[in-house]
């Protein structure tokens, strides 16, 4: 009873983060299954991937009605992301599970590293700009 309660606090967090950032809450059901249930990675790929389908169809619904999807582009990343995640989930299947979760845990942190540096560098941008009276956010600079 423990793990399924657990699991639905998993898939409450998940599917806002889904939602709201954007995630798919992938980065938030491996990490939450594999340390606070014990599953063991693999498995908790596959039980993210298939609670990502659900949220992602419901959040993809939202974000077209608002007009935050760029058809063309969505058309140029879909074909490409379904044919590596064949090749992903066959390559995962072979790896042992702590191989695995050093992968998923470099990948992570290098995302978040990435987009932390990316908005601090906006941010200072930012304050530049509107110290200056606006105009390095003018020039782009």
């Amino acid at each position: 009873m423990e793990d399924i309660v657990g699991a639905l606090l998993i898939g409450l967090a998940g599917g806002i983060a889904g939602g709201l950032l954007g995630i798919g809450g992938g980065t938030l059901y491996v990490p939450a299954l594999v340390l606070l249930l014990g599953v063991e990675q693999q498995v908790a790929q596959g039980i993210s991937l298939a609670a990502i389908i659900p949220t992602a169809i419901s959040a993809t619904t939202a974000n077209l009605r608002r007009g935050y999807v760029d058809g063309r582009l969505a058309a140029a990343v879909v074909p490409a992301a379904l044919v590596l995640a064949l090749l992903g989930a066959r390559i995962a299947g072979e790896l042992d599970d702590d191989t695995l979760s050093r992968i998923f845990g470099v990948v992570v942190l290098y995302v978040g590293s990435r987009t932390l540096f990316t908005v601090g560098r906006r941010w200072r941008r930012e304050r530049a700009a509107s110290a200056s009276g606006g105009a390095a956010g003018e020039t782009g600079a």
